[in-house]
Parts: structure tokens; sequence; C-alpha cells
């Protein structure tokens, strides 16, 4: 166990009920009697961050006294707490570690800071364990690879932009292009888009000298600056329909192909639709109708453009592409 995890664990058996709150000074000198080697500084970061987690059950109350300001810690309710048996619980454990490859960009990069003395936790348990480290040598991970891992992002850009999502802020954008750079000023968030490991801001550019043009998609990854401002309008697209438009997903169709066998064996693995049926053409020896419901979008008629002379043959709908 981390000597970070160590020392949260102990401080969270330290706090008391609110009659009996204790001040950041007397927690660190019980720390001290408990041979726990650090600073009191330090101990008021641990709190913080065990506020930040557990702030339903952490409370904190600051008071002004002659020589400054104290604070002054306790619980609400032991209810709702990590139980340390889960840090060492093996099977826990393994779900962490696993489940912490899925967790980049899926979650708010501020939870994912606080987090991280936990996934170290739940890695250094998982290493303990025999039986764990068989497991996650039997089962790996492993991304599409047309689809790279996330690129780097600024943390700083990213912290103000999910800010500027949470608050309702503008933003002035900076992003890298292929040509040098361009500036985006008062840019209003919609969402943020995780697409092939990508991720992306949806925003309104009010300055857009068309309607069309005023969906703007932005990958975080390119953003060299961001600037949250405070301001009084709000975004004029609907979440879902600004994403739509922006990804280029038109209606839900009802696609139907005939297609070779090689590209049959692998649409039987990897569907490419919802709903989707695989039967032998009756006309055409070694071929396949496959029947699908799928987003029409530029990413489909590109795959079928790709497929059209030789693997497949468009039966429905009509001037797909």
């Amino acid at each position: 166990m981390s000597d970070q995890l160590r020392r949260q664990i102990e401080i969270l058996r330290l706090l008391p009920r609110p009659e009996l709150a204790k001040s950041t000074a007397e927690i660190f000198k019980e720390l001290e009697e408990r041979k726990f080697v650090t600073s009191k500084r330090t101990v008021e970061r641990d709190l913080e961050s065990l506020r930040a987690i557990f702030g339903h059950v952490i409370e904190r109350q600051s008071q002004q006294g002659d020589n400054g300001r104290t604070n002054y810690w306790h619980l609400t309710s032991l209810k709702g707490l990590l139980p340390e048996t889960l840090f060492n619980n093996k099977d826990a454990a393994l779900a962490l570690a696993m489940l912490k490859q899925q967790a980049y960009n899926r979650l708010p990069s501020s939870v994912l800071r606080r987090l991280d003395s936990i996934w170290n936790q739940a890695s250094q348990t998982a290493e303990t364990d025999t039986n764990t480290q068989k497991w996650m040598q039997l089962i790996q991970y492993l991304p599409d690879p047309m689809r790279p891992e996330s690129p780097p992002i600024n943390p700083d850009v990213q912290a103000t932009i999910e800010e500027a999502l949470d608050n309702g802020d503008a933003l002035d954008i900076t992003l890298k292009t292929l040509d040098g750079s361009k500036e985006y000023r008062e840019l209003l968030p919609v969402r943020l888009l995780l697409q092939e490991e990508i991720l992306y801001l949806l925003a309104e550019n009010p300055y857009a000298q068309s309607q069309e043009d005023s969906i703007t998609l932005l990958p975080l990854h390119r953003m060299t600056e961001a600037k949250a401002k405070f301001t009084h309008n709000d975004s004029s697209f609907e979440p879902d329909l600004a994403q739509a438009v922006a990804l280029g997903v038109e209606d839900t169709i009802k696609l139907v192909i005939c297609v070779n066998r090689p590209l049959a064996e692998a649409l039987f693995n990897r569907p490419i639709g919802r709903q989707q049926q695989l039967v032998e053409d009756s006309e055409k020896p070694g071929h396949f109708v496959v029947t699908t419901y799928i987003d029409s979008s530029p990413q489909l008629k590109r795959w079928l453009r790709r497929r059209i002379d030789g693997e497949l043959e468009i039966l429905e709908p009509d001037g797909l592409i």
C-alpha cells in the first residue's frame, strides 16, 4: 500500500463526529504519534482531497482566531465512506485495475487525478495476488489499430473547458492547425464528444458566417490555449441535434448489402449496425445478404465506397452514395 493511501486511510479513522471536530493541527499531531512522517501542509492537502471525494460525509468548518483562520474537520455520517477492505480486496483491485485503462477521457480530469491514489493501490494489490495476475495475463486490452490511444491533452486546457461546460461560460480557444493556428472567440460550449479515442469540444461559434458553420467540433489535443469568460448567452442549439449536425449523422436507415464471403466473415464477427442478419444469397454462390439498421453518416458512406468495387453491392436504399 502506498504511503499516501495509508496516511489517508488513517486520517479517515481519525475524523470524529460533528461535536468532536478536530483541527488540522490536531490531526497532524495524531499522525505523528502513529509514526507517520509528513507535514501539516501535506495533511491539509490530504483532507481537502478526501473532502473532494467524500464530500457528502466529510465536512470542513473554518474559524477565525487570533493567529489566523483554523480549519476543523468532522464526519457527518459513517455511511458512504469507501471501506478499507475494498483497497485490499483482490476482486475489487482487479476490477479497478482493469477499469482504469478505460477511464481516461471518460471521467473529468479533476476526478481522475483525485482517484490516483485509489488506482495505484488497486494496481499494487493486484500485483501481489497470483490469481489476479494470471487473469490479467489471460485477458489483454488491445486498442483498435485503426483507433489509436488518446493523444495527450494540455491539462490546463482540459480543466478550463470542463469548468466552462459546468459553469456555462464562453471560451476563447487557440487551435493548432495544419497551416499554423486559428483563433476562436466566445465559443458557446455544448458538450464533449469522445469519438474513436479522440476527445472533441462541440460548441457554437456565434461569429460564424452561416448557421451551418456555427456548429464547431474541435479536438482538445490540438488546443494550445483556452480561456473562459462569463457570458449571458447560451447556445441556441439542442445538444443532440448539434451533435448530429457536427458528425454529419442523418436518420437511421435500413441497409441491405450483398457481400462476398471474406467480408461476410468479418461482419459476422463484428457487426456494423443494429439487429444485423446474414443469410446466404441463393442467386450468387459464395455471397451473403446483410440486413442491418444503422445511422447514415459520412463514415458509413466512406466505408461503403471503399468496398463497392468487388466486395459488396448496395441493395437498399437507392442513392446512398
